[in-house]
């Protein structure tokens, strides 16, 4: 039966990892992390058997080895606390960190979900889901607080994201298939940590590996809102003739109606990965991720009390020629891509590399903004067109050093993207764009048109010095680079010609211990400084060369402690982040433009906590927490849109082919502010509102079985609820004209699988 377990790599089992893998285990655990990040480990609970002494996936920046990994397991029946947790971190960390294996994303979330649905199980980690799970943009993605454009989302190492304001889109690049892993690290980490956001976190994806050996695995899902997802994933195992490469690739299609009335979506995603072995020491991945969306788009992405009670909660869209809310009005068009060429090395017994070369695109075709009334008549119907669409380059380089003493850590990361926006108005009345001339459209048609550049650079290094057995210290700098370049004919909001460029640059400490206090207990200390640069909306300005705008900068302090044995396994941790230069943007309720405010001084502290403790018998129980409190230094103010804590109650069983879980998770009360408040000054808020705290559980059921000398080689069955008790919750977003507007959960919510292994 399809039993899911996880694999720790110990140094036992070093002796029986191939050549390379071996010399590898004379690291230090982020060298031999990084070396193994491409080694195989299955990806699917139907997965043909796998070698338990394979080593496990690299879980995290921080270099430890993760020990979630989903693998088929006939005979042994061995479970644990370890092996159970649906969150964890690990004894070698150096900041709070949470690991979600894919044991748990494969049989305990919905196969539509993003990595913000995912993400959303660790303690102090918010995601809102109107549409359904992975059925459309996630709403207030937040961790601790911070934004999503605030803290960096990377993919096998990558960073990726807006050129911008580096948000991101959590339904346009990965979905839940073709995620191995998510480490949640709650800090800027590192010097060695990459990325536009280091200073909010990072959510950290890994991309399933191959299996070792061939199989097919097709997965048919219905659900709610008319779902429907198909799923074709293909193993090549080792193949001998190519020097034991192996190969995965898969397609998947869904098409869903959604929660939201006339807002349906259809994307088709193709993924491939494959690893080549070459020699005893080198290891190359090529991997390559393509989607293409389409979907109708609500032009009220929020509503008030009123639009609620007369509307309805599913209110979305409609057909009606004449509404700003017809579907006809408000749709998009999606492409995005991400592919890198990967080299892990031990080109020494004391050096180690590892290299991404990547490039990702996304492009976004948009009709939205409907009105009635156009420069040719006040009862046309009219809208906008608006496209987004950029192209990025980087790589990434990572050198390791073995001494005695320690390890030595020493790398860079360049980046460059070019950003095509314009929008462009539209009579629909008409036909095509306002004030056409023959052969030329008039410029009054543009809103805004626009190229930009975001380059980045980023070196550095970092030293884990080993004290003595149990304690390690890990000093490092970084020094970054981001320059930004704008082009535009007809700006942004000013409407006026705009070439202007600006550079800022900052070198950044990191101090970092951890002191294994016994086998199964550890502390940890962090004190690091975060860095992100301005948003692009401070060159939407008259005279950007005037603006007083200032990069964003923190000073993180954390201390934590871990625990992990069989019985127990547990983690918790204090922060306190000085936050200066906080940005607050809203948009004007009369002109409807933009408005920008900078909060001199912020700050956050609070505290976090995850526990699993396993009965026996396969049953075990899951706890986790977080209190956020998060105030403007001057005003006093709580910062908008930030829950004041979070909270996740569970309990989880395995064995005789049977699987399932219950889980239920807290989202605490936030508040909301009229637009264009100075956040240094209490009295400038006008308006304020308040959503309260809510639960959601959600139920999980699942059942597989081995079949011997066939075909078919395996089998499971799974049904995933969502919002099991169907409460119907709404949270504040904004105030608008005094009106507060809500974001608004979908009722229950149900999806049945199918999985079949072949051959």
């Amino acid at each position: 039966m399809p039993n899911i377990r996880c694999v720790h790599v110990s140094s036992q089992a070093l002796h029986r990892l191939p050549p390379f893998y071996a010399a590898a285990g004379r690291l230090r655990p982020l060298a031999l992390a990084m070396m193994l990040a491409t080694f195989p480990h299955s990806g699917f609970a139907t997965d043909a058997p796998a070698d338990a002494s394979a080593p496990a996936e690299a879980a995290n920046p921080n270099g430890a080895v993760a020990q979630l990994q989903e693998v088929e397991v006939n005979a042994s029946s061995a479970r644990s606390a370890i092996t159970m947790a649906p969150v964890q971190s690990e004894l070698d960390v150096t900041q709070p960190t949470s690991i979600i294996g894919l044991d748990w994303i494969s049989n305990h979330e919905p196969p539509t979900s993003d990595y913000a649905q995912i993400a959303a199980m660790a303690p102090s980690v918010t995601s809102i889901s109107p549409a359904g799970p992975g059925l459309g943009e996630a709403k207030q993605v937040t961790m601790r607080g911070f934004n999503d454009n605030q803290y960096n989302v990377t993919y096998d190492g990558i960073p990726f994201g807006d050129t911008n304001d580096f948000s991101h889109h959590t339904s346009s690049y990965f979905p839940a298939k073709m995620i191995g892993q998510v480490a949640v690290d709650r800090g800027p980490g590192g010097a060695s940590t990459i990325g536009e956001a280091t200073f909010g976190g990072t959510i950290a994806l890994r991309s399933k590996d191959p299996l070792d050996a061939f199989e097919v695995i097709p997965t048919q899902t219905f659900g709610s809102y008319s779902t429907t997802l198909s799923h074709l994933e293909f193993n090549s195992g080792r193949m001998e003739n190519f020097g034991n490469g192996r190969l995965i690739a898969s397609a998947q299609y869904y098409d869903s109606d959604t929660f939201r009335t006339d807002s349906g979506v259809h994307r088709k995603t193709a993924y491939l990965k494959y690893v080549q072995p070459v020699g005893e020491s080198t290891e190359i991945t090529v991997l390559s991720n393509y989607n293409d969306i389409k979907f109708n788009n609500p032009n009220k992405t929020t509503l008030t009390q009123a639009q609620i009670d007369t509307l309805g909660r599913d209110f979305g869209l409609n057909h009606d020629q004449f509404s700003t809310d017809c579907a006809c009005y408000n749709h998009q068009v999606k492409q995005t891509d991400m592919e890198y060429l990967g080299i892990k090395s031990a080109l020494t017994p004391d050096w180690a590399l590892d290299n991404k070369t990547y490039t990702y695109y996304y492009n976004n075709d948009s009709n939205e903004s409907p009105t009635v009334g156009t420069n040719a008549s006040k009862v046309n119907m009219g809208g906008a067109y608006k496209v987004n669409r950029y192209r990025a380059y980087g790589d990434v380089l990572t050198l390791t050093r073995t001494l005695a003493s320690g390890e030595l850590r020493f790398g860079g990361w360049y980046e460059t993207q070019k950003n095509e926006r314009y929008q462009l108005l539209l009579d629909y009345t008409l036909g095509g764009i306002h004030d056409v001339k023959p052969g030329k459209p008039d410029a009054s048609a543009y809103k805004y048109n626009m190229v930009d550049w975001l380059r980045t650079t980023q070196i550095y290094a970092e030293y884990a010095w080993k004290a003595n057995d149990a304690l390690m210290v890990t000093p490092g700098i970084k020094v970054l680079q981001f320059q930004r370049a704008i082009e535009a004919p007809i700006n942004q909001t000013t409407k006026t010609p705009l070439d202007y460029a600006q550079t800022w640059r900052k070198a950044l400490g990191y101090l970092a211990t951890n002191y294994l206090v016994a086998p199964e207990w550890s502390l940890y200390a962090q004190a690091a400084q975060g860095f992100l640069a301005p948003n692009l909306n401070q060159f939407y300005v008259p005279h950007p060369e005037n603006n007083r705008t200032s990069p964003q900068q923190t000073m993180n302090y954390q201390f934590g402690t871990v625990w992990k044995n069989d019985r127990f396994s547990a983690d918790a941790d204090v922060f306190y982040i000085d936050y200066k230069n906080f940005p607050l943007s809203s948009i004007d309720p009369v002109t409807k433009d933009p408005v920008f405010a900078l909060a001199r001084g912020a700050r956050m502290y609070g505290i976090e906590g995850e526990a699993t403790y396993y009965f026996g018998n396969g049953v075990s129980a899951f706890a986790n927490f977080s209190t956020i409190d998060a105030q403007f230094r001057l005003s006093s103010l709580d910062i908008p849109n930030v829950p004041d804590g979070t909270m996740a109650l569970g309990l989880s069983y395995e064995g005789n082919g049977l699987f399932g879980s219950v889980s239920s998770k807290y989202v605490g009360a936030q508040k909301v502010y009229n637009g264009g408040f100075n956040p240094d000054d209490a009295t400038t808020v006008t308006a304020s509102g308040k959503s309260d705290g809510f639960w959601q559980t959600a139920l999980s059921l699942g059942y597989g079985r081995n079949v011997e000398d066939s075909f078919l080689k395996s089998w499971k069955f799974r049904l995933q609820v969502e919002n099991v008790f169907n409460a119907h919750h709404q949270v504040a977003d904004s105030i608008k004209n005094g009106n507060i507007y809500y974001l608004v959960l979908p009722g229950r919510n149900w999806y049945a699988s199918v999985s079949l292994g072949l051959w």
